[in-house]
């Protein structure tokens, strides 16, 4: 094994030590090259709970989970018809949440309107018409990359 000597002097600095505080412990090797030793980080003490109260609010609360409830046909007339009226007001998640359904279950029963439908495609036809080329070029490449799985 090599016999391993600190140094006190501290040489001039390079480029992989520059940013290194002075007070950091350096080892000179036998060959010449500096060892520099850095401190390995404290932990951080970790706080273990012992139940969900104890725990910090969520950041982003999750979903909220319907129950795949079966529409009565009554009921998948009347939702139709709100959905056939006004489109825009009455989706999918609003009349899940109504019918105290899922969104599946709406969407399986509830179909949107040809109009509505129509209009949906020629708003994502303006949309892409207003983006710049590099978008295009990017959204026709994912596409045609998505037709090869």
């Amino acid at each position: 094994m090599l016999p391993i000597r600190y140094t006190a002097q501290r040489g001039a600095r390079s480029f992989y030590s520059w940013n290194i505080p002075t007070n950091t412990p350096r080892v000179a090797l036998d060959d010449g090259s500096l060892l520099i030793h850095r401190k390995a980080p404290t932990p951080t003490p970790v706080q273990v709970f012992r139940s969900e109260s104890q725990l910090p609010p969520l950041a982003r609360p999750n979903k909220v989970e319907r129950p795949h409830r079966a529409l009565t046909p009554a009921e998948v007339r009347e939702a139709q018809t709100l959905r056939h009226n006004d489109p825009d007001s009455w989706c999918v998640e609003y009349l899940a949440e109504r019918y105290n359904t899922s969104a599946e279950e709406i969407m399986e029963k509830v179909k949107a309107p040809k109009i509505r439908k129509e209009f949906l495609v020629e708003r994502e036809v303006e949309q892409f018409e207003r983006l710049g080329i590099s978008k295009k070029k990017a959204i026709i490449e994912r596409i045609r990359r998505k037709s090869l799985w």
